[in-house]
């Protein structure tokens, strides 16, 4: 997708599966299992839609998919496999780690920022996976996430990100602003306290990477929230103001979870936005 100057494309780390009744919080099971299959488990394939940006001078990579440092255990809840990871997206477009220049993250979820690190040659300690680049994330969200609570530990993992601070490649943000040229992040809360989200704009065209506050096309609906929410009235008006925006301005929006629809248009529903068009498939 060429957006005025920059070329976007989609970067996959993989699928896995979320538990159904987490992704849609307070709806319940026989409505939601209508709109997306369950196994018996009661898991949902996602997909890691993370987006890379190749503008005239860098290479920035809008979040991390959930890695592969994981043991046994963690591999079989999510149904990870190494069939499809990030590094091999990238190489697939003909670029090596090294390429990287930027990765901003909307928050520090594990599914989110696993692949921000890799195990190092000794099996056990994680480095950063991308040596040459700078990672942007909220203060507040490093602040959380390095400091746990019982609800949050879980998918809080330091070896997600404390390698980035032991590297000297971590740049945090406090609040709107615009990171790098072309790329402006809004403190949205909701999902986590302090996640964010991306707006990529070039020549007057705008992709909106809406992290987990929209993971998928079902999360258009208002009250179709993620039980992970620490704020899920606060994810429901703040998606609900973007969407507007959206539609207003003729935006596009990134959708990083679904498994059919990458980026898309919206429209003006009966009860709430629907897509209008797809512009880059799953």
């Amino acid at each position: 997708m060429q957006l005025g100057k920059f070329q976007i494309l989609p970067i996959s780390d993989g699928l896995l599966k979320l538990d159904g009744g987490g992704l849609f919080g307070i709806v319940p099971k026989p409505i939601w299992c209508k709109l997306v299959e369950a196994d018996d488990l009661n898991r949902t394939q996602v997909q890691t839609n993370c987006m890379l940006v190749r503008t005239p001078d860098r290479n920035v990579l809008v979040e991390c998919g959930m890695g592969r440092k994981y043991g046994e255990k963690l591999r079989s809840i999510y149904d990870l496999h190494d069939d499809v990871t990030l590094v091999k997206s990238l190489a697939a477009t003909g670029l090596q780690p090294e390429g990287i220049s930027d990765v901003i993250l909307t928050h520090l979820h594990l599914d989110h920022a696993g692949s921000c690190t890799r195990l190092a040659s000794d099996g056990r300690s994680a480095v950063p996976i991308f040596p040459n680049a700078t990672y942007h994330i909220q203060r507040g969200e490093w602040e959380c996430a390095t400091h746990p609570n019982p609800a949050t530990r879980g998918t809080y993992l330091a070896e997600n990100f404390v390698p980035l601070q032991q590297a000297g490649q971590l740049h945090l943000l406090d609040g709107d602003c615009e990171p790098i040229p072309g790329f402006r992040v809004r403190h949205t809360g909701g999902h986590t306290d302090h996640h964010q989200s991306v707006f990529v704009e070039s020549d007057g065209r705008t992709v909106v990477f809406m992290g987990d506050i929209c993971p998928l096309a079902v999360n258009l609906r208002p009250a179709y929230n993620t039980a992970f929410d620490h704020h899920p009235l606060d994810s429901m008006r703040i998606k609900g103001a973007i969407f507007e925006e959206v539609i207003r301005n003729g935006w596009m929006i990134w959708l990083y979870h679904d498994t059919k629809i990458t980026a898309a248009t919206l429209r003006h529903g009966k009860d709430q936005p629907e897509i209008a068009e797809v512009i880059l498939p799953t």
